[in-house]
């Protein structure tokens, strides 16, 4: 039983031994000199790190071998590929090593750390002892290229409820490299609309740092946070890669106030001059219009006499009468003709000196003239001429009359 446990204490020990002698050679490697190139890595490419190593343990390394190891996206194939060093003499070796590999396209950008582990064997005085050393290189990758669409002016101050607005798509490459044959599709989201007949856009070549600005002409109902859905396609410079996104584009939308008409004026008729037309203004928005300044346009034969009205405040929902004076020309032809009222206003949600504009289309009924007044001077003419003869003739009567009596009165007294 002591001879066994002797056996074993002996056992004990030399695996202590050999323990602690490992232990002394472990991390006896590193890295000197390391460049990484390209720098920045581009993700798709290959990237060659080179590097010298070396010894800090006084005697010869042996059979020293470099394993790569890198955790995904950066590696995805198994195995990788070693390096073979072989003997090294201690202190700085003369010899410079390259290692090159492919990062996958599909890497996202970030700081990615590629770790060599360096495996060897020294001769130490209880004999052989295998060790290790671990050698990390660190290095960014950007992604190849990466192409966003962003709005370079969605805040409230240019976009307001129901009108329709430019906004401004900027298509700008954030990557590395150039991106070749950009596509951009985009459509609107709650509530909002694209009335742009383009929807699509194309841009050939879009450097790294580069934008292409696209205008798209929107309308947008009612407030909330609606968006912009981009589709986006693009190549890589050397066509080989394939990169499609979508991208949501978020844009703020501010109340504002909105206007119908419609007229209550009677008919005006060619020829008539200084005559009241009258509209009825509505605020169908959902904010008050401040200081509306309204301005009437008409067409031949209509021409504004009196063409501007104020209107301190508005509120939604509310109307006001307004009155415009006209004149038609006496050739004009009965119908309906377009007019436009131009508004001009302010907000509370706008900047101080900020004008808000619109228009309003309706229209003016140009009636025929009416021949009941023809007929209604006619008959008193005729009644005129009437009374005129018959007063004629009651006055010849009288005298006829009269001068009958003085006659007869005459010839009495001279029978006296």
């Amino acid at each position: 039983m002591n001879v066994i446990r002797s056996v074993f204490l002996v056992f004990a020990a030399l695996v202590a031994l050999v323990g602690i002698a490992g232990a002394q050679y472990t991390n006896a490697l590193t890295f000197a000199n390391i460049t990484v190139s390209p720098n920045p890595v581009v993700a798709g490419s290959n990237v060659t790190i080179r590097f010298q190593l070396y010894n800090s343990y006084n005697s010869w390394l042996y059979n020293v071998n470099l394993q790569p190891e890198g955790t995904y996206p950066l590696l995805n194939v198994s195995p990788i590929k070693g390096i073979q060093i072989g003997t090294l003499n201690s202190g700085l070796t003369g010899n410079y090593f390259n290692y090159t590999f492919t990062v996958p396209n599909s890497t996202p950008s970030g700081t990615y750390a590629l770790t060599f582990l360096a495996t060897y064997f020294v001769y130490g005085p209880s004999g052989v002892v295998v060790s290790s050393s671990s050698l990390p290189v660190n290095f960014h990758v950007q992604n190849n290229p990466d192409v966003r669409v962003l709005a370079s002016n969605p805040t409230p101050s240019t976009l307001y409820t129901g009108y329709n607005q430019t906004i401004n798509l900027v298509i700008e490459n954030d990557g590395y490299g150039t991106a070749r044959n950009v596509s951009v599709s985009v459509h609107g989201e709650q509530g909002l609309n694209i009335l742009s007949s383009v929807t699509t856009f194309f841009v050939p070549n879009l450097t790294e740092g580069s934008a292409a600005t696209e205008p798209v002409l929107v309308a947008a109902q009612g407030g909330g946070s609606p968006y912009i859905m981009a589709g986006i396609t693009y190549y890589s410079s050397d066509l080989k890669q394939r990169f499609s996104t979508t991208q949501r584009i978020n844009l703020s939308v501010a109340p504002a106030a909105q206007f119908s008409i419609n007229s209550s004026s009677s008919s005006i008729v060619p020829g008539a001059t200084d005559v009241p037309a009258h509209f009825t203004l509505t605020n169908t928005g959902n904010t008050n219009a401040i200081g509306l300044q309204l301005s009437l346009e008409t067409p031949y034969p209509i021409t504004p006499v009196a063409s501007t009205a104020y209107v301190a405040n508005l509120a939604p929902g509310e109307s006001e009468n307004l009155t415009f004076l006209v004149s038609v020309d006496t050739q004009g032809v009965p119908g309906n003709y377009p007019v436009t009222l131009y508004e001009q206003w302010k907000q509370q949600n706008g900047a101080p000196d900020q004008q808000f504009t619109g228009s309003s289309n309706y229209y003016i009924k140009v009636g025929k003239e009416s021949t009941s007044i023809y007929y209604l001077i006619a008959a008193m003419v005729v009644a005129i001429a009437i009374i005129v003869a018959a007063l004629r003739m009651l006055n010849k009567r009288g005298r006829l009359q009269f001068g009958a009596r003085r006659k007869k009165a005459i010839n009495s007294n001279a029978k006296k």
